[in-house]
């Protein structure tokens, strides 16, 4: 059986095909056959991209983040590094400035011991004659009421006194009424001896000069 004989028996033999829809060229100045029914896509055409021009603005933009990145950085470790080198110089100047008020404070130190052994030997100097008088006038008036109490109820004991004239006449003018009966040998000493019976009496003038002569010196 032919296709054209089965075409017009629907009993028999294959079912009918499906009409293939004819599509009309477009014309532009047609208006939509079917109300409602959008018009047809023109097809898009994708715009060319330029690789090297995108390259080299990647590159740029990549660049300038780094340059940023490294200034900012380089600023950071720039502030660090004045920042510890103000650190050192404060740290410097506070142990300068310690030093140097140690080193003046001992200085000064130093200095008033100077003055102060200065002004001890030039006092020294003026009072020494002075204090010298003092002490001899108070070693005689020892030395003589020592003499009147060791010859208290002796007669006839002869008290011999050995140093120089000067302090021997300070000796004999602490005795007024009951002069003794002396015996003066002159010795260039600073001390007075004085012996009579079994007793030694001795002042003690020359201690007091060899201190002097020490301060002085």
């Amino acid at each position: 059986m032919s296709v054209q004989l089965a075409r017009y028996l629907k009993d028999f033999g294959a079912p009918p095909r499906a009409k293939t829809p004819t599509f009309s060229s477009p014309s532009f100045t047609q208006t939509n056959d079917v109300a409602g029914a959008e018009p047809l896509a023109m097809p898009f055409a994708e715009p060319q991209v330029d690789v090297a021009a995108e390259r080299a603005e990647a590159f740029a933009e990549g660049r300038a983040e780094a340059e940023a990145e490294f200034a900012a950085r380089h600023e950071a470790d720039m502030t660090a590094l004045n920042d510890a080198h103000q650190a050192e110089l404060d740290a410097l100047k506070a142990r300068y400035e310690q030093d140097y008020a140690d080193a003046l404070a001992k200085r000064f130190s130093g200095l008033t011991a100077e003055v102060a052994d200065l002004v001890a030997a030039q006092t020294a100097q003026v009072l020494a004659p002075i204090m010298s008088l003092v002490l001899t006038k108070g070693a005689v008036a020892d030395l003589a009421r020592m003499i009147t109490e060791g010859l208290a109820g002796g007669e006839g004991v002869t008290v011999t006194v050995k140093g120089p004239a000067n302090l021997f006449e300070q000796l004999k003018s602490h005795f007024e009424d009951s002069m003794p009966v002396f015996k003066h040998v002159e010795m260039q000493d600073v001390d007075l001896t004085v012996e009579f019976g079994e007793t030694v009496l001795v002042t003690r003038m020359a201690a007091w000069a060899d201190t002097v002569r020490k301060v002085l010196a």
